[in-house]
């Protein structure tokens, strides 16, 4: 992946990281998902996270319960 590692930042957080944040957020799902698709930036310091459109919602929000679902370790 270009932006994203599982642990690692690249140009974004790691996937757990990202999980670890968001770790009992009974919205996060629907959060993650919007910004998978609509992108967005300063969340995680400067970078940009470009816009999805072509993934559509259902995907989207697969993306996010796989990403929420990562464990550090």
């Amino acid at each position: 992946m270009r932006c994203h590692a599982m642990v690692r930042a690249y140009v974004g957080p790691g996937f757990t990281e990202i999980a670890e944040r968001y770790r009992g957020d009974r919205n996060a799902e629907t959060y993650l998902s919007g910004r998978i698709r609509n992108g967005g930036a300063g969340e995680w310091g400067r970078a940009l996270m470009p816009r999805h459109p072509r993934i559509g919602e259902d995907e989207a929000r697969s993306l996010a319960r796989w990403i929420l679902a990562r464990r550090k370790g």
